[in-house]
């Protein structure tokens, strides 16, 4: 057996992580005795498919093409789908919605990998809420999904289906309605073959997003180099004609899919790609870096002959979008006025904490107060109940109605400067009655001047984009924009008092 010494140096090869500590010796002891005991002693090991070798017979090689082309059935079995991260709402109409049958389909596009196997493939989902979701992953039989290569999925060699539940997240899909088109222009990040950090942004972190030992989180077993993909992955709207793709000994040119304009393009990594924990994009070329570091750099032409970059390498060749629009327009600038019904009530349930609270005298941290609704952010308490009826639709997660609260100071009382609620998060038809309940930070005698404002994104994503609503909300009441004129038009007016 090694001795301990010989163990913690193989370990320290494996490049550990910064932080954290390494997995408990045991579960790790046996498979480093195994690749320690020399070839004759150890019984012959099953290839899988992704283990490359040089003697291929040719029934073997039609099969890997026909599991390049078609999807991997005679190579790869089913495997159990990737557990959901949450559960979306059971109501259509409510918060980020259910995904529309019709956009589960992936596109036509078909990507090749770069070592082989089944090939890559996106689909553009989108919500009964209007969100725009993104989601790739490798194809079989017509199903996006990961692979159990690595330590992915215990690396059982299947293939193990991605559902659509995964990619719908609010700061990762723009709310632009049902049939408009959405700009996401994604630069190339790093991901392993298994394609299951792919899946969406709510993977949960044991989800073997990294190639880390089994049962253990981001420790810092890094992938070989060999196993990483730069991925880019988009929308750019209709008038996008073409994308010109940069790489390390590789130049080629793309062209856009359909009125989304989406694309998708799947490379080796660049060289020591697997040496930082980071899988986020890559800066596009500059500085003393060089041409084999760089990432992939995607040159788009539109229709009018004008070019941006992605990733932009300055302000002036940055994408914008362009035949991308939120559903219905910019909102009116004035809205007439509307009677608001306001109560106090000194205590109530299932309370949506408020999306931010300013404290007296002190600035909002904007970092903690603008956060999106979480269904387990409830609480129960003193609230303002908030009843009205709705001049206009607010028809999708693009457009909400707002809770603002200005409490009057009191000696001796902690209360706030300003209340804002999180908007609303259902379907509302223009005419229908509304009620909200703000939760209360004080059960102090005093009074709040209130106002219920309809907020509204562009729905557009990307570096330019109004971004998901919450955000849209809280750059209205940054200490150093109140008063712009963007400040969202006024639905009507009230006072409250507590007794």
């Amino acid at each position: 057996m090694s001795s301990f010494a010989a163990i913690e140096a193989r370990l320290r090869a494996s490049r550990p992580a910064d932080r954290g500590s390494p997995p408990p010796l045991d579960s790790v002891l046996d498979h480093i005795e195994r690749s320690a005991e020399p070839d004759g002693a150890r019984p012959p090991r099953e290839r899988h498919w992704w283990q490359r070798t040089r003697i291929i017979v040719p029934a073997i090689a039609a099969a890997v093409v026909l599991a390049g082309a078609g999807g991997g059935a005679l190579l790869l079995q089913q495997g159990a789908p990737l557990p959901a991260a949450y559960v979306l709402p059971a109501n259509a109409e409510t918060g980020l919605g259910q995904p529309e049958p019709a956009s589960l389909t992936p596109l036509p596009m078909r990507v090749a990998d770069p070592e082989g196997g089944p090939p890559w493939a996106m689909r553009v989902v989108r919500t009964t809420r209007g969100l725009v979701c993104l989601q790739a992953g490798r194809l079989v039989n017509g199903q996006l999904g990961g692979l159990g290569s690595g330590y992915a999925f215990g690396g059982d060699g299947r293939f193990h289906p991605f559902l659509a539940e995964d990619a719908i997240a609010t700061d990762a899909c723009p709310a632009v309605g049902r049939e408009q088109a959405a700009f996401l222009p994604g630069p190339p990040v790093i991901v392993p073959a298994n394609a299951l950090p792919l899946a969406g942004e709510n993977v949960a972190p044991g989800d073997r997003v990294h190639c880390d030992l089994p049962g253990e989180e981001n420790w810092g077993l890094r992938c070989p180099q060999a196993e990483l993909r730069q991925v880019a992955m988009g929308l750019l709207g209709p008038e996008a004609s073409s994308i010109a793709v940069s790489a390390a000994g590789s130049s080629f040119t793309v062209k856009p899919y359909g009125h989304d304009g989406a694309y998708l393009v799947v490379l080796p990594a660049q060289p020591d790609a697997n040496t930082s924990m980071s899988s986020g994009s890559f800066e596009a070329p500059s500085g003393n870096v060089s041409s084999a570091a760089r990432g992939a750099v995607l040159t788009v032409t539109y229709s009018d002959g004008s070019r941006c970059q992605i990733p932009a390498s300055g302000s002036g060749n940055q994408c914008h979008p362009r035949g991308a629009e939120g559903e219905g327009g910019a909102l009116p600038t004035a809205l007439p006025d509307t009677v608001i019904h306001a109560a106090y009530l000194p205590a109530a349930g299932h309370l949506e904490n408020a999306l931010m609270v300013d404290a007296r005298g002190t600035p909002p941290n904007t970092m903690e107060a603008f956060k999106p609704a979480n269904p387990d952010w409830e609480s129960a308490g003193p609230a303002a109940s908030v009843t009205f009826t709705a001049p206009v639709a607010a028809p999708n997660a693009s457009t909400a109605y707002v809770v603002e609260l200005t409490p009057r100071e009191v000696a001796g009382c902690a209360t706030p400067s300003l209340i804002v609620s999180q908007p609303s998060s259902h379907d509302i038809t223009a005419g229908r009655q509304v009620q909200m309940l703000v939760p209360l930070e004080s059960t102090c005698a005093t009074s709040y001047a209130g106002r219920v404002f309809l907020a509204h994104s562009s729905g557009v994503g990307g570096e330019s984009g109004g971004g998901p609503l919450y955000e849209v909300i809280a750059a209205q009441f940054d200490p150093g924009r109140r008063g712009n004129t963007l400040k969202f038009p006024t639905v009507g007016r009230f006072q409250i008092s507590v007794p």
